[in-house]
């Protein structure tokens, strides 16, 4: 049935960046992975796989419904005049962004220097991972500055590749990406620097300068060298010191874990899950902390979740535990909505000379799509979507460039 999904999403439009065909391939092959490797874990019971195909479904009546009659522009596409944020914004931006990370990096240094190993990026994982609830040695205010960042390497891109003449010059460009890049190795999380690089490569798929084969090409590359490098400074899997054969071992089994043992994770909590319910203490979690922070009485909801075995310790459950854990398994039904909201972002983001504000959105939004076998990163970071959703209101909407005529616009090329 998934394979039947996949087919059927890609005939609808004949486009492989179509939010319904990525979610569907995105669960066949974690769906044949697992079966490949299912000695490696525990069991797991033909109704964790039904209730895949079903959150798969939705998501797909969702993407449908939202682009229904919709005919994306699959040849080189360029933005609509007038959709990108000025200069004068652009520099701000950039600024704020090169002040930030002189902050961000001193605040890494300061919880690296500190901890249980001889490894500073240990310690900074450490850190930020593990007794930051307790200690309060997280980043801070300064971790705000990250979408700030990764905005700032959307516009460069979209100034690159999306105007007829490029605004964006190469060391531009490779200004903005250093910078992201550190703000993201320094977060110690390959999940922190994983949306950099789905914006980077999709930005200029969605615009048709790139081929969807190449870009699947390069980011599968990138994923696997982010996996491995990330994994050999952290120590998991293996480590710079061992022989390329046990690095090898570790890591693959390494990677099999992370990229599908969500699934059996998800089979230990459907299994253990009690009668009641949490009614939205999860999916709305962002909503009861800033409640909480004014002073109203409402419960704290972790973001990381308890180690089940599988037997390796695993902590994330896919895309669907928060929604059954709140409101049961009625709560799948939010696939629909979600790839509603994705197939909107599509629609908007193919149309002939897009606005800028809409490639940017959906090459975002990609991001969570991608993570919804290892685990949600739709409403349990809603405070992060609502950051993201404020700066571009401000960089494309309230400070986007101004047209000195109908026939051209104002702009100044940066160098």
């Amino acid at each position: 049935m998934l394979l039947i999904l996949v087919v059927a999403n890609y005939l609808l439009h004949r486009d492989v960046v179509y939010p319904a065909f990525l979610q569907a391939s995105l669960w066949l092959f974690a769906t044949a992975l697992f079966v490949v490797t299912r000695r490696m874990f525990i069991p797991v019971s033909d109704s964790i796989f039904v209730l895949s195909l079903v959150g798969v479904a939705l998501f797909t009546m969702g993407a449908f419904v939202a682009s229904y009659n919709h005919r994306p522009v699959l040849e080189p596409n360029q933005l609509l005049k007038g959709s990108m944020p000025g200069n004068g914004a652009l520099i701000a931006l950039a600024s704020t962004v090169f002040i930030g990370l002189i902050l961000y990096v001193d605040r890494a240094a300061q919880l690296a220097a500190g901890g249980p190993s001889t490894n500073p990026y240990v310690n900074l994982r450490y850190a930020l991972s593990v007794t930051w609830e307790e200690t309060g040695g997280d980043l801070g205010v300064v971790s705000y500055f990250i979408p700030f960042a990764y905005v700032f390497a959307a516009i460069t891109i979209l100034r690159r590749t999306g105007l007829a003449r490029a605004r964006a010059s190469g060391f531009l460009l490779a200004f903005a990406l250093i910078m992201g890049l550190t703000y993201g190795i320094l977060s110690s999380g390959r999940s922190v620097l994983l949306p950099l690089i789905v914006i980077v490569l999709i930005i200029p798929t969605v615009l048709r300068v790139t081929t969807p084969a190449k870009t699947a090409r390069i980011l599968g590359v990138l994923v696997l060298l982010l996996f491995v490098v990330v994994g050999l400074a952290l120590e998991k899997g293996g480590t710079f010191g061992s022989s390329l054969q046990d690095n090898w071992a570790g890591m693959r089994d390494s990677f099999v874990l992370y990229t599908v043992g969500g699934i059996p994770s998800f089979e230990t909590f459907v299994r253990n899950r009690g009668p009641d319910l949490d009614m939205g203490v999860n999916t709305f979690r962002t909503i009861l902390a800033v409640l909480r922070a004014v002073g109203f009485s409402t419960p704290y909801v972790p973001l990381v979740q308890p180690y089940a075995d599988i037997p390796m310790p695993m902590n994330v459950y896919t895309v669907y535990q928060p929604y059954i854990r709140d409101f049961g398994i009625g709560g799948i039904s939010i696939l629909f909505v979600l790839g509603f909201v994705h197939g909107l972002l599509y629609r908007l983001a193919t149309v002939r000379n897009a606005r800028a504000v809409w490639v940017f959105l959906f090459s975002l939004s990609l991001f969570p799509l991608f993570m919804q076998i290892f685990q949600d990163m739709y409403f349990s970071l809603l405070s992060t979507w609502i950051q993201y959703s404020a700066i571009s209101v401000l960089l494309f909407v309230v400070l986007r460039e101004k047209q000195r005529s109908p026939q051209g616009q104002f702009a100044v090329q940066l160098e």
